[in-house]
């Protein structure tokens, strides 16, 4: 709590098996769910445990510089270079000693990203465009009030991208870039025309 100063927490994310039933009445995650509470913070959810997912979305972050990792984070960025892929599942990572650090940023940025495209509202938006109650808010950050994305021919993509994301935080800015980039690729797809019958 005091490494968050006065940042409002509004939602911690648990590990899916931290919900299970095991030898007590209450799950971990109920457990620890009433003492949040108490202490005037959320209930736990549950992380996204897309373990394949995540990784790449993690890859991708640090490839692409769309990930700042602060010095304070001493144990992931001692972490990360020794992750290695999994023999038998090539596409995940081994699970080892030490990948703690690994797992809960994986956890926090797929479950936060989701439940910031669910629940955020951008700047000059109001709630109807983000359509909330059906949790489709896709273009809440798009500059202008803007309820579609634009593209158009003969200017360079990533220019017209970033003109329409009006996201600051760099974590923020790569889901929105990689969000329209694959609304570009649809939009710039050839366009199939009705078969004709002679």
């Amino acid at each position: 709590m005091e490494r968050s100063g006065r940042e409002p927490i509004r939602e911690v994310f648990l590990s899916p098996d931290a919900f299970a039933h095991r030898t007590a009445e209450a799950s971990i995650a109920e457990q620890l769910g009433d003492v949040l509470v108490s202490n005037g913070l959320p209930r736990p959810a549950p992380a996204d445990d897309d373990r394949v997912g995540g990784w790449q979305w993690m890859y991708q972050l640090l490839e692409n510089d769309a990930w700042m990792i602060t010095e304070n984070c001493a144990k992931l960025i001692e972490g990360i270079p020794l992750l290695v892929r999994d023999d038998r599942r090539i596409e995940d990572v081994r699970k080892m000693d030490g990948d703690d650090a690994a797992d809960a940023a994986r956890y926090g940025i797929v479950s936060g990203a989701r439940w910031v495209e669910k629940n955020f509202v951008a700047p000059g938006f109001s709630s109807t465009f983000s359509n909330l109650a059906s949790g489709s808010i896709e273009n809440a950050a798009l500059k202008g009030g803007a309820t579609q994305p634009h593209f158009v021919h003969g200017m360079p993509l990533g220019e017209q991208i970033a003109r329409q994301v009006t996201a600051t935080e760099p974590t923020s800015r790569a889901i929105h870039f990689q969000r329209l980039e694959g609304e570009a690729k649809k939009f710039f797809r050839p366009k199939h025309l009705p078969r004709r019958h002679f």
